[in-house]
Order: C-alpha cells, then sequence, then structure tokens
C-alpha cells in the first residue's frame, strides 16, 4: 500500500479562468515508515529511562530539569511534575555541593563530559 502526498493547484487559460486542475502526487510511503519506527524507537528509549533502576535525569542549557525519572522521583521525594522546569542545582543539590555539581553540567553542556 502506498501513501501519496497530493498537491493541486487551479488550471487557468490565457483570460484567467479556471478550465481544470493540475495535481502532483509524492510518493511518501517511505518517508512514513521511517517516521513511525523512529517513533517506536523514541518510545521504547522513553520506557526504559522511566523505568530504569537507576536516577536518570536531564537538564536544558540553562540548568532547568527536562527529565526526572521515576527513580529519581522515588530517590528524592520529588514528583516529575515538581522538579520539571526548576533549576537542577538550586532546588535540589544542598548548598555543599551545589559548585562543584553546578561545575560539573556547566562542563557537561559544553561537550566535557566525565
Amino acid at each position: 500500500r502506498l501513501t501519496v502526498l497530493l498537491n493541486a493547484t487551479t488550471r487557468r487559460d490565457a483570460r484567467g479562468s479556471v478550465i481544470g486542475v493540475v495535481g502532483v502526487g509524492q510518493d511518501i510511503t517511505e518517508i512514513n515508515e521511517l517516521m513511525a519506527e523512529s517513533k517506536r524507537v523514541a518510545d521504547d528509549l522513553t520506557r526504559i529511562i522511566e523505568t530504569a533502576n537507576a536516577p536518570i535525569f536531564g537538564i536544558d542549557r540553562d540548568g532547568k530539569v527536562s527529565e526526572w525519572n521515576r527513580k529519581t522521583a522515588e530517590i528524592t521525594g520529588f514528583s516529575k511534575s515538581e522538579a520539571m522546569g526548576k533549576s537542577l542545582v538550586n532546588a535540589f543539590i544542598h548548598t555543599d555541593h551545589r559548585a562543584s555539581v553546578s561545575d560539573v553540567l556547566t562542563r557537561a553542556l559544553f561537550g566535557d563530559e566525565s
């Protein structure tokens, strides 16, 4: 079975009167299949992260929580909805460790993995 993307426009004569339609079809079957496979892989990875027996969290470039799995919620006592969008360092790291954690995360954001 093929999936075809159809674009159509009016066809006009020299006076501008509509005399028909011109259509162009493009087979997008393979693109749709690749997108569906990508979605399946992304869903699988999301499930792995969410159900992992290890705390997994993510931050955006501003240091705000963008991922917070079940184990992280269990360990910290903060649900995903409570954590999302908050500054990881300021909201969840003890003051004694904020500087070192911030340093590690900043270096990671610039590609220096630890």
